[in-house]
């Protein structure tokens, strides 16, 4: 299955737009996280209504610009798979919304309330190819590296659950400047990048997993 990766829209629909195009046929498309920039339920609706005009699946996860309302309403719209587990062909996804405790006045989570959704969600699949979407990376790889405040700003609860269930892709974004590809283990590890600037990427996932870094500079 092919999979399109897009996180940090931070609500440029335009670029969603371009990005959709550039992509071409995809079998599922995946936001993970910061969908809106700080925007509103309605905002967040905008974008899933626009994915889903690409007649594929399409789940998502809520990022840290996003809110505790937008998480609610991605549920409302039956695409959330933040402590959900959902079965499309050979692949079984489930994720997490939220960032660990970083910043005031962003939609965080503890890494208890993390870690509790993560295996809620995994608890829920039972397919040969395990993927989850998160908007945090994991703990402690080039992919959750700040250069602004050159510390690493991922998840401990995700970084524990990668090494203890090795699924064999985990798509993330939040750091801007992490984007790249990493493994942990057997585990696949791709940074989307920022969609708003044009960053996406996609993720072949059959017998192998195969990710593809993008840039669309309209």
């Amino acid at each position: 299955m092919r999979l399109l990766c897009i996180t940090d829209l931070h609500g440029r629909l335009a670029q969603l737009a371009n990005i959709l195009d550039a992509a071409g046929p995809v079998d599922m498309i995946l936001f993970g996280g910061d969908i809106t920039d700080f925007g509103s339920p309605i905002d967040v609706e905008k974008a899933i209504r626009a994915a889903q005009q690409s007649r594929v699946p399409v789940f998502a996860v809520a990022g840290n610009c996003d809110s505790a309302e937008i998480d609610r309403r991605l549920e409302e719209l039956g695409v959330s798979v933040s402590g959900r587990g959902v079965t499309c062909g050979s692949i079984g996804l489930h994720g997490v919304s939220g960032m660990p405790p970083w910043r005031r006045g962003m939609f965080q989570l503890t890494e208890e309330e993390l870690a509790a959704l993560l295996r809620a969600g995994y608890e829920q699949i039972a397919a040969p190819h395990h993927v989850v979407l998160a908007h945090v990376p994991p703990r402690g790889t080039r992919l959750d590296r700040t250069v602004f405040f050159g510390s690493h700003a991922g998840s401990a609860a995700l970084r524990t659950f990668i090494e203890q269930t090795q699924p064999a892709l985990v798509i993330c974004g939040h750091i801007h400047e992490g984007r790249g590809i990493e493994r942990i283990g057997k585990t696949t590890l791709v940074n989307c990048g920022r969609a708003a600037g044009g960053e996406y990427a996609t993720a072949d996932v059959d017998e192998t997993v195969t990710v593809t870094l993008h840039v669309d500079k309209r």
